[in-house]
Formats: C-alpha cells, structure tokens, sequence
C-alpha cells in the first residue's frame, strides 16, 4: 500500500508540474515552413507559449548566407504566442533560412531554423 501511495504522489507531482516545463515552440509560420510566397518584409511567427519579446531574436538569410536584417520584431497585441517580424527591404526572389531565438513567458529559451522560398 505504501509503494502504491508513493507512486501516487510522483505522479500526482509531475502533473502538477508539467506547466512548468513547458517550453514556446514554433506552432506555425507565415510564410510557411518549406512554403513558396511572393516578395514580402513580413513574417510571422505562432507559438505554443506566450513568448518575451526582450529576449527574442530573428535572423533571416539567404541562401547565399547574407543576413537580410536587421529584422524588427513585435508582439500580435492581440496574441502574446505570435511574433511579427519585419525586415528592412523586401526579400527578393530566392532561398530564405529562418533562425528564431525566443524565451517563453516561463523563462524557458528555444530556438529554431526553417526554410522558406520567395518566387
């Protein structure tokens, strides 16, 4: 009875703690990962968490390795899980990488790459 009660408890725990480790990963992207757009300054970027907009970082380049930034970033004031990112010009046709560094509302800091084609 005393094994069944403790393994209870353990488990009991991680439940309640699973919000606590809970980390922002990219959700969906716009334009989409491996997608095809037209010419654009605008990405957006939706994630599982609310994400803190001090610690996030976007870094768009092509396929040439050229970083096309510096990219400005903001929060969706309507959404806290969404990044808008602008860049100073728009990206011409061609092969983009997308890498995004952000910290999530529980201090918890991921980080991705994905691609994008501009026709």
């Amino acid at each position: 009875m005393r094994k069944l009660l403790a393994a209870t408890i353990v488990v009991a725990g991680l439940a309640l703690a699973g919000p606590a480790w809970a980390h922002a990963h990219l959700v969906s992207a716009d334009p989409s990962v491996g997608g095809t757009v037209a010419p654009t300054d605008k990405l957006k970027l939706n994630f599982s968490e609310g994400v803190e907009i001090d610690f996030c970082k976007v870094d768009v380049t092509g396929d040439d390795g050229a970083d096309k930034g510096p990219a400005k970033l903001a929060l969706d004031p309507a959404n806290a899980k969404v990044l808008l990112v602008t860049l100073p010009v728009p990206l011409t046709p061609g092969g983009y990488k997308v890498h995004w560094h952000v910290m999530s509302v529980d201090t918890h800091r991921t980080e991705g790459t994905f691609p994008f084609t501009v026709k």
